[in-house]
Formats: C-alpha cells, sequence, structure tokens
C-alpha cells in the first residue's frame, strides 16, 4: 500500500493513527514519510513501543519521528504488572508520553 493510499483510508474514514505491532521503531525508516503526511493533515499519531522513552531518546530512526508524535506509549508489556485499570496501555511499567 502506498502513502497516498494509506492516506486516503485515514480521510476517508477520519481516523487518528496509531502505530503499534511488532515494533514500529524498527520500521521508523518507512514510517516517516508516513508520518509526517499524517501530521500534516491534522490528525494525531500515537506510538506503542516496547523501548522506553530514554532508550528512544538514544536511537536517531525514532528521534526523526518524534516531531509527528502526539504521545508514545512505552515500555514492553509486563503480565505480572497487567493492570486492566490503566487506559491506553496493559501493564503499571508502561507509560503515556505526550509530547
Amino acid at each position: 500500500m502506498t502513502v497516498d493510499e494509506l492516506l486516503k483510508i485515514i480521510e476517508r474514514a477520519d481516523f487518528n493513527v496509531t502505530f503499534t505491532g511488532g515494533d514500529p521503531v524498527y520500521q521508523a525508516e518507512s514510517l516517516l514519510p508516513v508520518a509526517q503526511a499524517v501530521a500534516r493533515r491534522g490528525k494525531t499519531i500515537w506510538l506503542y513501543t516496547g523501548f522506553t522513552y530514554e532508550e528512544l531518546q538514544k536511537m536517531p530512526q525514532a528521534m526523526a519521528l518524534m516531531p509527528y508524535l502526539e504521545a508514545i506509549v512505552d515500555g514492553p508489556y509486563v503480565e505480572a504488572l497487567r493492570n486492566p485499570s490503566l487506559p491506553f496501555r496493559g501493564s503499571d511499567n508502561q507509560r503515556i508520553i505526550r509530547l
């Protein structure tokens, strides 16, 4: 799927965007044009990652995405810390970082 095709779907459905699955930071170079295009259209982007925010700050590919993100949910999901009452995250170690 091209960036233009993806943007048509986002615009038609009036979606905001979440980067998740596997770990999007490993695909940051490919996601960068999508993030730029989505942000230009006034949509928000959240990034879910198993890395901590502090780890991301040491990764150039992650830092390239930062200007286009509204929030990061950081840290790995840890079953022993599972907390279904938390909004937008699954375990107590995960944080929502607003950018």
